[in-house]
Formats: structure tokens, C-alpha cells, sequence
């Protein structure tokens, strides 16, 4: 006979009541699922709980994220913005080597063979420990070190291209007065006849001043200016017979006498070398030769002084 679970109840009357409810088997049964049922209640509780700790966490490792989003534009800006002055100083760095260059052609020096030939800038970096090159303050650091680095770099090139640019200008003016002063004989051969100077007048010894130089040539011999500039007279012109003169610029003119013919006309642009015309006697003249004279703000000076040759003082070549 199977043991059952027997209620005893206790009535007005003073007596019992026995009531037979369940067996053991069925409460064992009944215990082992209250036993269940509360573990199951335990691991809905616990994973409650580790819902509501990952949802904070979540959250947590959200906004750290958004943080560290913003971080990453502000330095993607910074590094945007370093770029940007890089290129900047990268052409400011090719204009003046260009200007170099233009200078180099200029004036005719070349490039070193140990130069490099280029501007750059470069460098190595110090060796540190890999955590601390990660480091928020270490990347700040070294990004405003290297924007701090290239506005120098910016600065200095702007002021070595302003220097540049000054030395430039100079040696442009320096070329175009040596292009527009007179350097060269303007006759092949022939000998000086008569200096610059006072002189005994070969017409009616007195004493006069000769403002140039009288060289002594064949008949025919090209006359050659001696400087680049503008033809600003070519005809005839009294006791001067043909004439030419040439203003070059900077208050230099030059003028070329007693020639049989002319090359050029007026306001005809000649460099040094072009052949202006042909050595004469038309004029007040006692034999071929050619009168050439040098005027610094329409002053006369010794044009002997602007011959890159030496003439023979007096003595036939």
C-alpha cells in the first residue's frame, strides 16, 4: 500500500479530521521541480543581470567611442591642416630653387657637384618606447612639435625667397647696365690718332678740348656699337659729317663720327657687336678715321676707359 501525505484537521467538535492528499513519490516530485523552478528563476535573475550590466557597458563603451571619433576628426584635421602647410612649403621650396637656378643662369655660376641640387627637409626620429609613442599626449605633442617645426621651415623660406627675389632684381639691373655700358672697341685694328683731352687743334693749332677718341683705321672698316641700345641720330651732322648715336639707357650715350655710310636707322633697337656703319672721312676730317665718344648724362668721358682691348698709343698696327 502506497504512503500518502495525510492532512490532519481539527474541527469545532474536538475531534479530527484526516485527509490523505498526495503520495511521497508525488511530493518528491513536486520538490524536485520547486527546486528547478527556483534555479530556472535564478538563472533568469542572473541573466537580468548581466543584461542590464552589458546594456551600461554598452552605453559606457558608446560614448567612449563617440569620444574617441571626435579625437580621431580633430586629429585628422591636424594632420589635414599639416599636410596642407607641407605642400604649401613644398612649392615655396621648388620657387626658389627655380629663382636659383634663374640666378645661376644669370650669372653664370653653376651648381657644386657635391650640392644636391634641391631643397628638402627630412630627419629621423628618436628612438622611444612603443607604448609611450602611443600615447594620446605623446601624438599631441609630436603633431604641434612638427606644426611648430614647419612654421619656422615657412617662415625662413619666405624670408631666403624675399632675399632671393631682392638679389634677383639686383643682378638683373647689375646685367641690363653691363648689357647698356660700353665694353668693346668699336673698330677692329687701327691706332688711337688723337686722345681724349685737350688737345692742339689739327686745323688751327689752338688749344681745345677733344671729347673722344679719334682711331685711325682703313677706309670702310665696319664700325661695331659697343652696347645694347637705341639708334638715336643717323645722318649728317656739320663738322661731325655721318653720325650715329646710340642711347643706352642709365644717362650712357655713344657716338660714332666722320663714317662713310650707316647700317642703322633712327630708333632702330642694336645690341653690342651689330655693325652700325663704315669708317669715313666725310666732316671736318684730315683722313679716314672714326670719332668715338662715351657721354655720362651728356657729359664726355675718356671712352678709352670702355675699350676691353688695348689700343696703340700712336703707333700704326
Amino acid at each position: 500500500m502506497r504512503e500518502k501525505l495525510t492532512l490532519l484537521i481539527y474541527d469545532e467538535g474536538g475531534s479530527f479530521v484526516r485527509l490523505k492528499l498526495l503520495s511521497k513519490k508525488i511530493i518528491k516530485i513536486l520538490s524536485v521541480m520547486g527546486v528547478f523552478c527556483v534555479f530556472l528563476l535564478g538563472v533568469i535573475l542572473f541573466d537580468y543581470a548581466c543584461l542590464k550590466y552589458a546594456g551600461y557597458h554598452s552605453r559606457n563603451l558608446k560614448n567612449e567611442v563617440s569620444s574617441l571619433k571626435e579625437e580621431l576628426k580633430d586629429r585628422n584635421t591636424q594632420i589635414e591642416t599639416f599636410y596642407s602647410k607641407i605642400e604649401a612649403l613644398q612649392l615655396k621650396l621648388i620657387k626658389l630653387n627655380q629663382l636659383e637656378q634663374e640666378i645661376r643662369s644669370y650669372t653664370g655660376i653653376h651648381n657644386n657637384p657635391q650640392d644636391t641640387g634641391d631643397y628638402g627637409i627630412g630627419g629621423t626620429f628618436s628612438e622611444l618606447p612603443g607604448e609611450q609613442v602611443c600615447t594620446a599626449n605623446f601624438y599631441n605633442n609630436f603633431l604641434q612639435n612638427m606644426d611648430n617645426d614647419v612654421d619656422r621651415l615657412d617662415h625662413a623660406a619666405g624670408n631666403q625667397s624675399e632675399e632671393f627675389q631682392i638679389l634677383w632684381e639686383t643682378l638683373r639691373e647689375i646685367k641690363t647696365i653691363r648689357q647698356v655700358t660700353p665694353s668693346i672697341r668699336p673698330v677692329e685694328g687701327g691706332w688711337i690718332s688723337s686722345k681724349f683731352g685737350f688737345r692742339q687743334s689739327p686745323f688751327s693749332n689752338k688749344h681745345e678740348f677733344h671729347s673722344g677718341v679719334d682711331i685711325a683705321v682703313h677706309k670702310g672698316t665696319p664700325v661695331k656699337a659697343t652696347a645694347n641700345g637705341t639708334v638715336t641720330c643717323a645722318h649728317y651732322r656739320g663738322s661731325f659729317g655721318k653720325v650715329v648715336f646710340i642711347n643706352h639707357g642709365f644717362g650712357i650715350v655713344t657716338r660714332y663720327a666722320h663714317l662713310s655710310s650707316f647700317h642703322v636707322k633712327e630708333g632702330q633697337k642694336v645690341k653690342r657687336g651689330d655693325v652700325i656703319g663704315e669708317v669715313g672721312t666725310t666732316g671736318r676730317s684730315t683722313g679716314p678715321h672714326l670719332h668715338y665718344e662715351v657721354r655720362l648724362n651728356d657729359i664726355p668721358v675718356n671712352g678709352e676707359k670702355y675699350m676691353s682691348g688695348h689700343l696703340a698709343n700712336n703707333d700704326p698696327s
